[in-house]
């Protein structure tokens, strides 16, 4: 992969899994409330913060981060655009050793219709940055 092409699959990815991430959370928290009742925002934002039954979505949300800070640090170069890159198709990627994101992310493909529209979204740029 080239400097170009990892910047503008970075840029094409963002949005999706932002998207997907938010599907997650909304998932994740009807279980919670299926279980333990209504909280507030803060409250389960405080659960996924402290509870280890959410520390899988970690990787996620690091990823996402490490995108934004390379989209918007203008001095990253062209080794730190394309490990974010690799960091993106890794997670998703059934041959990441240790990828403890992969085991409960799947399930809720079948769990959940929304999760499983925004997964083609993010996996149709998977494929397209493979082909490269």
């Amino acid at each position: 992969m080239n400097d170009q092409q990892c910047t503008q699959f970075l840029s094409d990815i963002r949005k999706p899994l932002l998207a997907l991430h938010k599907a997650i959370l909304d998932h994740e928290r009807a279980v919670y409330e299926k279980e333990f009742g209504p909280v507030s925002p803060a409250a389960f934002l405080q659960v996924l913060i402290n509870g280890s039954a959410f520390r899988w979505l970690t990787p996620l949300s690091t990823v996402i981060a490490s995108v934004d800070e390379i989209l918007d640090d203008k001095e990253a170069d062209v080794e730190d655009r394309c490990a974010a890159a690799e960091a993106v198709t890794g997670l998703f990627s059934a041959d990441t050793p240790n990828n403890n994101f992969l085991p409960q992310y799947l399930p809720l493909l079948q769990a959940d219709p929304a999760i499983l529209h925004l997964h083609g979204q993010v996996s149709q740029l998977l494929r397209g940055m493979a082909a490269k």
